[in-house]
């Protein structure tokens, strides 16, 4: 399933049917916050809520960004991976 992007953050399906999505926000400073994370049924369980936030890890190293996580599942995964631990900066 190829993931794509749009102006609010990352997402599978087409832009009016979105089967999966993470989002997220300038916060300034050169930080963005991932505020949501949504996984349709029928894609649970395929791991997509983690590429989801391996895609916004990507965009932030490509764009010499930090990362915070207001969204639980994000932080949780951000926070547990040793490899997001060069853009992840907690709360």
């Amino acid at each position: 399933m190829d993931i794509k992007r749009d102006d609010q953050g990352f997402y599978v399906g087409t832009a009016d049917s979105k089967d999966a999505m993470i989002t997220f926000e300038d916060k300034g400073n050169q930080t963005i916050d991932i505020d949501h994370t949504e996984v349709s049924e029928k894609l649970r369980g395929t791991g997509m809520a983690g590429k989801l936030v391996k895609a916004v890890v990507e965009y932030a190293r490509e764009n010499d960004l930090k990362v915070t996580a207001s969204c639980p599942y994000a932080k949780k995964k951000l926070s547990s991976k040793e490899e997001y631990q060069d853009v992840y900066v907690g709360e």
